[in-house]
């Protein structure tokens, strides 16, 4: 039965993917890319029971698939440019902590050097980037869900380490209002 369903699938994995991958090439321009995009939706469709699941032509499916996996890969190229724009005018300074306290500042970087990298990554994406949370997901291709439980982990941290800070940190934030 298995090999059956693998048969199958790799008939129509190499009836459609010629097309498949042209059709996505002129949306975006880029061979690899559109390969990459074909051969994901061709992977999500091993993944679902696909006889099933598809309740149309199979066809009119995978193109709509491809045309949505290649309109989130433009998605994701926008925001990871807007975000590298953003970081060559802001020339990577972290506004809050040019500001404050020496003493402050050196805290909070050794604070942040104990978080995990992917929770210190989302922390300074948001908080010194100032990225939201849909587009931080984006670029690096979690959650919004996931961004938002790093987020609560890193400042949960932050508060528990800079606690004796907080009043510094308070009167540096309403100074620079």
């Amino acid at each position: 039965m298995c090999v059956e369903k693998e048969k199958k699938f790799e008939a129509v994995f190499r009836a459609h993917f010629k097309e498949l991958h042209y059709y996505v090439f002129k949306l975006l321009e880029d061979a690899d890319a559109a390969e990459e995009v074909v051969q994901q939706v061709f992977l999500k469709l091993w993944e679902k029971d696909w006889e099933k699941e598809v309740h149309t032509s199979l066809r009119a499916y995978l193109y709509k698939a491809v045309y949505h996996e290649g309109l989130n890969l433009i998605q994701r190229r926008r925001v990871k440019q807007r975000y590298s724009d953003h970081l060559l005018h802001q020339g990577e300074g972290i506004s809050l902590l040019d500001q404050g306290d020496g003493e402050l500042r050196e805290q909070l970087q050794l604070a942040l050097a104990k978080l995990p990298e992917k929770t210190r990554t989302v922390f300074e994406m948001s908080r010194f980037h100032e990225l939201k949370y849909q587009e931080i997901a984006s670029l690096l291709e979690l959650s919004v869900k996931t961004v938002e439980g790093h987020m609560s982990k890193a400042l949960r941290h932050l508060r528990i380490h800079l606690v004796e800070y907080l009043t510094v940190l308070l009167l540096t934030l309403i100074a620079g209002r």
